[in-house]
């Protein structure tokens, strides 16, 4: 008997805390599709292959990923022999989320990219963004639908 008098109490304490119920209130919708990468890598070339090195959390987000391609490793990166082939005119460059993944508008000629300058970018950019496929285009032409490989 004392038990159930100490449930009893318990729940009516817990139970008259002085909140009233209201109705729901309307808000956002929550957000849905792929999450930016907060640890990013970005891709630089080694032996002739792209490679991926991680950069401190957060020092890619905001930034014209195509810039920090361009510019090159740092020099910490450069001292291990890494380098790039994205060449400085590139940048900058916009990147828009399109349905099959990444649209990208390079400020340089996509077809004077090199083979290895093209996985830099789609490797970079897929590693901060899995989003299906990135397209590069520009100088009037277009490399379609590409993934890092």
């Amino acid at each position: 008997m004392r038990k159930l008098g100490l449930a009893a109490l318990a729940l009516t304490a817990l139970t008259a805390c002085g909140i009233r119920p209201t109705e729901p209130i309307p808000g956002l919708e929550a957000p849905s599709g792929p999450v930016e990468n907060t640890s990013p890598s970005l891709y630089w070339v080694s032996g002739g292959r792209v490679i991926p090195v991680s950069r401190p959390q957060g020092s890619v987000s905001g930034y014209d990923v195509i810039a920090l391609l361009a510019q090159g490793p740092t020099n910490a990166e450069q001292s291990r022999g890494l380098s790039t082939e994205v060449p400085v005119d590139a940048a900058p460059a916009v990147v828009d989320r399109v349905a099959s993944g990444l649209d990208v508008t390079l400020s340089s000629d996509v077809s004077q990219l090199s083979p290895v300058a093209v996985q830099q970018i789609v490797c970079t950019l897929l590693g901060i963004q899995s989003a299906g496929t990135v397209s590069l285009r520009g100088g009037g032409h277009s490399l379609e639908a590409r993934k890092c490989a």
